[in-house]
C-alpha cells in the first residue's frame, strides 16, 4: 500500500525542491544563529468571526510536516490564533525530511492507520498525490459561494480532482517573480523595471533590452542567474503550460505548442547574447548568495518574498543580534516576468498556500477549523491593514528567552513600493493566473524531464525544438499514467 500512495514520487517534491532540485519555496527564513528561533513577546491578534465563528472545540490536530508552523512568518498569527479560547486548538507538530521522504513518510502514517489531520500542500499533491487516494475530499465542508470563498472560487476548481475538491488554499502567493538591487540599475543608469511595468512597457523585449545593455558594460556581468524551474513562469506568460490537467482527469502534453516554442526560442536567443549564468556563482545561486552578488548579477528569478526576506537579512543580519540594521529599507526589490507581447492577456504563473487532511485523519474537523482560521485571518481587513503596516513599520519584538533574552529581534522594514508589489503580483484583477501542472506528477517529469529540458536551453544552448521533439514521447508516457 505504501508503494501504491507513493509511487508518484520518487525524489523531490517540488514545491520543497523545485525542478532540478533548486528550492523555490519552503520554510521560515533561516536564521544565522540557533538562538534567534527563541521564544518573543509577540501577541495573538483579534480576528473577526463574521464569516466563520468558531465552537471553540478544535482541539488537538496533528501535524506532519519538515518545519514547525509556530516559527514560519505565514502562519505564526493564525498559529497563536488558533491556540486562543477562540478556537480552542493545539498543534502537535511531528517532524519529518522533506522530499520523497516526506510523501513517503506520509504514504507509511496512512497505510499504519495513524494519519495526521494537516499537511501541507505540495506541488507533487496534484495531480499525483490526489490521484493515489492520499487526501480527504472536503466539499462538505467549505461552501465556495460564500464571502469568505468566492475570490477563491476559481483557484478552488482549478485544483478539482475528478469532481471533488482536496485542497482549499486560504492564499494566493506569487512564488516566480524577477528579483532586482534598484541601485545596481541605478549605478549602471538603466531603468527600473517597476518603472517599466508601471508604464506598460514591461515586456519580453524591455526585459532582453536591459540584459544585453547591463552585460555589454562589463564582461563578468550576468543577465539572469540561473533558476530552471522560473523559466517555466516565463513560458507560462504565453497562457500556455508544459501541461495541463483537465477537468476529467487526464492531461494534455504541450511541449509542441506554439507559443510554446516561441517563448523557448526567445530563451535560445538569450543564451546566444550572452545573458544566461554560466555557473560563474555555482550550481545553485541562493538569495543570500545572490545579495552580495547582486551589483554584477541584474536578475534572479525566484520567489520574490523569500528572496526580498533573505537578501535583506544577509545585508543586515548576518551574525547575530550584536550586528543586527535595524528600521532600514533594502536597495532589493522585484517585479513579475514581463508580458508576452504577442499575448491576449498578461499572464502570471502563481502558486497557492494551504493545508490538506491526509486520508484517514481523525480530527477532521479541527483540520478544517484550522483551514478557516488561516482564511479569516488572510480575508480580514483590518489584519489587511495591520500586515501592511507591521511589515512597513513593525513593531519592536523582544526576545523572553534565551541568549538574546531582552534584546532586539530582528525584523524586517518592507519598502512600501516593494510590498504593495508582493500583494500586486497576488491580484487576480491585475494577471490572469495560470499554473503550469508538469509539476504535480513525478520528479521524473519536472526535474528529469522538463528541467532538464529548461537547463538545456537556458544554460546550455541547445535547440528547444530537438529537445522536445525527444522527450515529448517520455511526456506523454507519463501523463498517461494518471489515474
Amino acid at each position: 500500500m505504501v508503494m501504491s500512495l507513493v509511487g508518484c514520487t520518487d525524489s523531490e517534491p517540488v514545491q520543497s525542491s523545485g525542478l532540478n532540485g533548486q528550492p523555490v519555496s519552503t520554510t521560515a527564513a533561516t536564521t544565522p544563529d540557533p538562538g534567534e528561533n527563541a521564544a518573543t513577546d509577540e501577541k495573538a491578534k483579534n480576528i473577526s468571526s463574521a464569516d466563520y465563528t468558531p465552537d471553540g472545540n478544535a482541539g488537538k490536530v496533528k501535524y506532519l510536516g519538515y518545519y514547525d508552523l509556530m516559527g514560519d512568518q505565514k502562519t505564526s498569527q493564525p498559529y497563536l490564533i488558533f491556540n486562543s479560547e477562540q478556537y480552542g486548538g493545539e498543534i502537535e507538530y511531528e517532524n519529518c525530511p522533506s522530499g520523497g521522504e516526506y510523501f513517503t513518510a506520509l504514504a507509511t502514517k496512512i497505510a499504519a492507520d495513524e494519519s495526521p489531520d494537516i499537511v501541507l500542500y505540495e506541488w507533487l499533491s496534484f495531480p499525483g498525490g490526489m490521484s493515489k487516494g492520499m487526501y480527504e475530499p472536503l466539499d462538505d465542508y467549505f461552501d465556495l459561494d460564500t464571502a469568505l470563498w468566492k475570490d477563491l472560487k476559481t483557484t478552488v476548481d482549478d485544483y478539482a480532482y475528478k469532481g471533488k475538491h482536496y485542497y482549499y488554499p486560504h492564499k494566493i502567493r506569487c512564488n516566480f517573480a524577477l528579483n532586482y538591487n534598484r541601485r545596481t540599475f541605478e549605478e549602471a543608469n538603466l531603468k527600473d523595471p517597476y518603472e517599466l511595468y508601471m508604464e506598460g512597457n514591461w515586456t519580453w523585449d524591455t526585459w532582453r533590452d536591459l540584459m544585453i545593455e547591463f552585460c555589454n558594460l562589463d564582461d563578468e556581468n550576468i543577465g539572469y542567474v540561473r533558476a530552471a524551474d522560473v523559466i517555466a513562469a516565463f513560458v507560462s506568460t504565453t497562457g500556455v503550460n508544459f501541461v495541463d490537467v483537465l477537468p476529467d482527469g487526464t492531461a494534455s502534453n504541450n511541449l509542441g505548442d506554439s507559443s510554446v516554442t516561441r517563448a523557448m526560442t526567445f530563451i535560445e536567443d538569450c543564451y546566444r547574447y550572452g545573458l544566461m549564468h554560466q555557473r560563474q556563482l555555482g550550481d545553485w545561486v541562493s538569495p543570500e548568495i545572490w545579495a552580495v552578488n547582486s551589483d554584477r548579477c541584474l536578475f534572479i528569478g525566484i520567489e520574490p518574498e523569500w528572496c526580498y526576506q533573505a537578501a535583506t537579512e544577509r545585508i543586515q543580519n548576518p551574525k547575530g543580534v550584536e550586528n543586527d540594521v535595524f528600521d532600514t529599507v533594502s536597495d532589493f526589490a522585484f517585479v513579475p516576468f514581463p508580458r508576452d507581447p504577442d499575448a491576449d492577456k498578461y499572464y502570471h504563473a502563481y502558486d497557492t498556500y494551504g493545508f490538506m487532511v491526509p486520508k484517514g485523519a481523525k480530527n477532521i474537523k479541527g483540520a478544517v477549523d484550522w483551514i478557516y482560521c488561516n482564511r479569516v485571518y488572510e480575508t480580514d481587513e483590518n489584519v489587511i491593514a495591520q500586515r501592511r503596516e507591521d511589515h512597513i513599520h513593525p513593531e519592536v519584538v523582544t526576545y523572553v528567552d534565551g541568549k538574546f533574552a531582552g534584546e532586539r529581534k530582528w525584523q524586517i522594514t518592507w519598502d512600501e513600493q516593494v510590498y504593495d508589489m508582493l500583494l500586486e503580483l497576488t491580484d487576480p484583477t491585475k494577471f490572469e493566473f495560470n499554473f503550469d501542472d508538469c509539476y504535480g506528477f513525478t520528479s521524473e517529469l519536472s526535474n528529469t524531464v522538463i528541467g532538464n529540458m529548461l537547463n538545456g536551453v537556458a544554460f546550455n544552448g541547445e535547440s528547444w525544438t530537438q529537445l522536445s521533439n525527444t522527450n515529448s514521447p517520455i511526456v506523454d508516457s507519463i501523463i498517461s499514467e494518471l489515474k
